[in-house]
């Protein structure tokens, strides 16, 4: 199935030596919408690698939690209650403290992610395939 817009029949059309006001302007407006849809790609990518950075560091407490309980979910259900105890019975002090640190490790391990996933993101918005080839 072969669909063709108007716009990919415009773009496809042969160069025009006229200086028809027309032409000039839809040469204008194939440049302009070809950047936008450049501009659209991008920032979709973007916010899917940021996306995904944030998901991944939400899920370092989890990875964390479940790699000192040995699996066992008991015993991590048992870590996530003596957390919640300790955070009830805290003072105000304690508990902004406990979230600025959290604040802290979240936006460091994220940053950090970001930073290690930030080649492979460069080189499939570029479509260099460099980097791709010698990570396998």
């Amino acid at each position: 199935m072969h669909i063709s817009t108007p716009v990919d029949r415009a773009l496809a059309a042969p160069p025009t030596r006229d200086k028809h006001p027309n032409a000039i302007l839809s040469k204008r407006l194939a440049r302009w919408r070809r950047h936008g849809a450049e501009i659209a790609y991008i920032s979709l990518k973007a916010c899917g690698f940021l996306g995904t950075c944030w998901l991944m560091a939400f899920g370092l407490p989890l990875l964390f939690f479940l790699a000192i309980s040995g699996g066992n979910l008991d015993v991590l259900f048992w870590q996530v209650d003596n957390l919640a105890a300790r955070w009830i019975a805290a003072g105000e002090a304690r508990k902004l403290a406990f979230s600025q640190m959290i604040q802290i490790v979240l936006i460091s391990s994220t940053t950090l992610i970001a930073m290690w996933r930030l080649p492979a993101f460069l080189a499939d918005v570029t479509g260099n395939t460099a980097h791709q080839d010698n990570a396998q």
